[in-house]
């Protein structure tokens, strides 16, 4: 089988991400050479099944059930040395790598740790939680269409008494075939006022201004089902600069975790128009076997047993130019059965509307399995 190296990284990063990436790997093989206990190699697989309503296909007539491998991720982490920390993380699927990771922190620095080379950009509390301890199984509409993923670039995180904050620079990949340059400068803050024991309420901020220079921007988002089609579609815009902000609010309590968020975009097109998109969620988890919500570094992570959580999330997203909105409804059940097992399912209900009539509802189940080493 031939294995390629994911084709919008080659095309953008090009030599850069390739030799960032073979310097993380390589200095992390050294390492391991010389201390086996430094080296960390883990990674996941998800499998998933949805199954949804014609009305959630472009051109669909009749539902719809679909299986795929969602996620195959390898990651490896290794101290280098006392002040240096390297990650490189990849994604296989169809026969292609697709690089997730591949940096070297630093983290000599009393007051800041330096991230260099690929990485996620810190926006957004749902963005930043792993794939594998999300409370629902997709991420929601908002989340998807505004939060940026991960680009190259530079990167500063610190710590204050009750407070997390990370600002970087970064190039990102527009996936377009313009070889222009664009920039983007993204920060977040998380200030935890109130905290006893493992109970906590976590309030945050994070902004991305973003330089797009001629390339397209558009809203292309499903309803919170993987495996269906794109029923939002905003106006494909050259865009000069769009500029985003969030705001987040998590609180657990014992068995309970509540967390919400809101971002909205502004969109400046090089003609000088400008666009605006908006959309935020709430969403829930109980866990009904004990055990809560763990909350590491400004971020929701796992829970703390095995055992049945319920879920549930409202969420809603409009573009407000397009005159176009769209609301979904979700409640779940999660089993996790141990460290490296854990069972998902969903059922979803959504509804999408145009210059405020329905055009079109419909229901949806996913499910999930998924493995960790």
């Amino acid at each position: 089988m031939t294995v390629n190296v994911n084709k919008n990284i080659n095309k953008r990063y090009g030599f850069t991400s390739v030799l960032i990436s073979l310097l993380c790997l390589s200095v992390s093989g050294v390492s391991i050479a010389k201390k086996n206990d430094i080296f960390d190699l883990s990674g996941y697989v998800m499998f998933d099944y949805d199954r949804f309503d014609a009305s959630l296909l472009e051109d669909g007539t009749e539902s719809s059930s679909l299986v795929e491998i969602r996620r195959a991720r390898l990651s490896l982490k290794s101290d280098i040395n006392d002040l240096w920390e390297g990650k490189f993380q990849v994604d296989v699927a169809d026969g292609d790598i697709d690089i997730k990771d591949a940096y070297l922190e630093y983290k000599g620095w009393s007051f800041a740790d330096l991230t260099v080379g690929q990485q996620k950009e810190n926006f957004g509390l749902e963005k930043l939680t792993s794939s594998r301890n999300l409370l629902m199984i997709e991420r929601s509409m908002v989340t998807e269409a505004f939060a940026p993923g991960r680009s190259l670039g530079v990167s500063l995180s610190g710590e204050l008494p009750s407070v997390y904050w990370q600002l970087g620079y970064y190039a990102p990949d527009y996936a377009t075939d313009s070889e222009e340059a664009s920039s983007a400068v993204t920060g977040r803050i998380a200030w935890v006022p109130w905290q006893e024991n493992d109970n906590l309420l976590h309030l945050g901020f994070a902004f991305s201004e973003r330089e797009y220079d001629g390339e397209q921007f558009r809203i292309n988002e499903r309803l919170e089902v993987n495996q269906a089609d794109s029923l939002l579609e905003g106006k494909k815009i050259d865009a000069d600069n769009v500029s985003l902000q969030g705001l987040e609010i998590l609180w657990v309590q014992d068995r309970f975790t509540l967390m919400s968020e809101w971002q909205q975009a502004s969109v400046s097109s090089i003609e000088q128009e400008d666009y605006d998109y908006e959309g935020g969620y709430v969403q829930f988890g109980y866990q009904l076997s004990g055990g809560f919500r763990k909350y590491k570094n400004g971020k929701l992570s796992k829970v703390s047993d095995q055992g049945w959580e319920l879920t549930g999330r409202y969420s809603e997203f409009s573009l407000i130019e397009e005159n176009e909105d769209a609301e979904t409804y979700t409640i779940g059940l999660n089993y996790t059965l141990n460290k490296n097992v854990k069972f998902m399912g969903d059922y979803i209900k959504a509804e999408h509307f145009e210059a405020g009539t329905s055009v079109s509802s419909g229901n949806a189940i996913s499910f999930r399995v998924q493995y960790s080493f």
